[in-house]
C-alpha cells in the first residue's frame, strides 16, 4: 500500500496547510498536487498498484454467486451483499460528504486506493459473469451526493450502452455496471429503479427505446440498498435514480464504474472519445494506476459527463471543465 505522507513533510507546515484547505472552497486549485490529498485523508491511500494485496479478492459465498448470476441472466441485475463493512462505507461516505462541501466534484475520491478496492470483493460474481481478466476502462467513474431534499436527484431514466452485442445470445452481459452506495438507500432519499430486462418490451430489438406504458409501471422495481451492498446491471438495463424527499435521514452517496468483458471493446460499443487511448485494465493485482494516471481518469470521466456536470455543480462546473481540459492527457 502506498506511504502516508505526514502533514509535517508538507513543505508550508501547518498553517501553509490550513490554508490550502481554506482556499479549496470553490476552486479546483490544489486538486492536482497529491500532497494536498495525502494531508486530506491521511488514513486513506495513494499507491501504484491498488488492488496488490491478494486478501483484497475474498471468496464470496458460492451461493450467492450462483444467485446473481442467475438474476443477471433473467433479469439484467443483481443485488449482493455488503462487500465493505458498514464501518469501511461510513469512512468513504465522509470522503465524499467532505468533498461536496469544499465544492469539489466527489469524483475525485478515485483519486484514493480505497475507491478502487471496494469492487475486489465482487470479484467471484464478476468473474461468473464475465469470464477471466474481466477489465476496466479507467475513465468510466463516476461518484454521486444526492443531498436530503425533495429538489435533489439522481440522474433520469437511461440504459448506459444501449447496443445489442453488449449482451451475449445466451443472456450474460460483456459490460456491467457495478454500483455500490456509501449510505443506507431507499426510496426517500433516491434509491435506485429499474424496468428489469425479462419485464421491458424493447429488450432486445428496441434498446434506444427508454419508454414504457403505464399500464406497465408496476413492473418498475425499486432498489433499496444497506450501505456496501453491491448492485451491478447489464448496458441495456433501463434504470434511473429517485428523487430525496424532506423526509430522508441522509444522503444517498454512491459509488459507480463499469466493468468489461476480455473480448469486448467498449469504444467500439459505444464510441466515446473519452475513452480514447485509455487502454483497459484487467482489474487484478496487476492493476496499475499511479496518481497522474487516476487523474487523467478523473478529467475523462468528468468530459465523459460533461453535460450532468453543469446540471450537478451549477457553481463550478466551469473550474471542472477547465480541469478536464487541462488533465486530459497528462
Amino acid at each position: 500500500m502506498g506511504k502516508q505522507l505526514d502533514r509535517n513533510d508538507l513543505s508550508k507546515g501547518e498553517n501553509g496547510m490550513n490554508a490550502m484547505f481554506d482556499q479549496v472552497q470553490s476552486s479546483l486549485l490544489n486538486v492536482s498536487n497529491e500532497s494536498f490529498w495525502r494531508a486530506l485523508n491521511p488514513d486513506l491511500h495513494i499507491s501504484p498498484f491498488p488492488l496488490s494485496d491478494d486478501a483484497l479478492f475474498s471468496k464470496t459465498d458460492t451461493s450467492v454467486v450462483e444467485q446473481c448470476t442467475s438474476r443477471m441472466v433473467k433479469e439484467g441485475y443483481f443485488q449482493a451483499p455488503p462487500v465493505i463493512s458498514r464501518e469501511k462505507a461510513g469512512r468513504l461516505a465522509r470522503v465524499v460528504a467532505d468533498l461536496k462541501q469544499k465544492n469539489i466534484a466527489p469524483v475525485f475520491a478515485f483519486v484514493y486506493d480505497e475507491f478502487w478496492q471496494m469492487f475486489s470483493g465482487v470479484n467471484p460474481v464478476l468473474h461468473s459473469l464475465l469470464g477471466d481478466g474481466y477489465k476496466i476502462t479507467p475513465s468510466d467513474i463516476w461518484v454521486w451526493h444526492i443531498d436530503k431534499s425533495a429538489a435533489a436527484a439522481g440522474w433520469g431514466p437511461h440504459r448506459d450502452l444501449p447496443h445489442k452485442d453488449s449482451v451475449r445470445d445466451d443472456s450474460t452481459p460483456r459490460v456491467i455496471t457495478m454500483w455500490i452506495p456509501l449510505t443506507d438507500t431507499t426510496p426517500l432519499n433516491a434509491c435506485m429503479y429499474v424496468l428489469p430486462s425479462n419485464l421491458d418490451p424493447n429488450i432486445p430489438d428496441n434498446i434506444r427505446d427508454t419508454s414504457f406504458t403505464l399500464r406497465d409501471w408496476q413492473n418498475i422495481r425499486a432498489l433499496p440498498a444497506e450501505a456496501g451492498e453491491a448492485l451491478g446491471w447489464n448496458s441495456q438495463v433501463l434504470h434511473w435514480g429517485g428523487r430525496s424527499s424532506e423526509w430522508a435521514e441522509q444522503p444517498r452517496i454512491s459509488v459507480g464504474i463499469y466493468f468489461q468483458s476480455q473480448d469486448c471493446d467498449l469504444n467500439e460499443l459505444y464510441k466515446d472519445p473519452c475513452r480514447e487511448g485509455l487502454a483497459p485494465l484487467t482489474f487484478d493485482k496487476t492493476f496499475e494506476l499511479p496518481f497522474n494516471a487516476r487523474l487523467r481518469a478523473i478529467a475523462r470521466a468528468i468530459s465523459m459527463y460533461r453535460q450532468m456536470v453543469r446540471v450537478d455543480f451549477p457553481a463550478t462546473w466551469q473550474d471542472l471543465l477547465r480541469f478536464a481540459e487541462e488533465h486530459y492527457n497528462i
